[in-house]
């Protein structure tokens, strides 16, 4: 999995689902629990999200404030998560 790739599939993922379609203040770096873009429920959606769509489960104990900043961080947490190849 390319780390591109998944930030620009996230990215979708919230302007789809959260934002009805309106990207225009939206980049890697928006504040998203600033603004209120993410709740406890939205994340939780994300993560549902996430699972089904790459198999990726990211641990509960990884789901803190500071990898749920901005997209680009959850990109991070997603993209840590996935499993290794060997």
């Amino acid at each position: 999995m390319n780390r591109d790739i998944l930030l620009k599939e996230l990215t979708h993922y919230v302007v789809e689902e959260l934002l009805d379609g309106d990207a225009s203040e939206l980049d890697a770096s928006t504040p998203l629990l600033e603004l209120g873009v993410l709740n406890s429920l939205e994340t939780a959606r994300m993560m549902a999200f996430v699972q089904k769509k790459y198999g990726i489960s990211v641990p509960s104990e990884a789901l803190k404030v500071e990898n749920l900043q901005t997209l680009s961080a959850i990109t991070d947490l997603v993209y840590d998560a996935r499993p290794r190849q060997p």
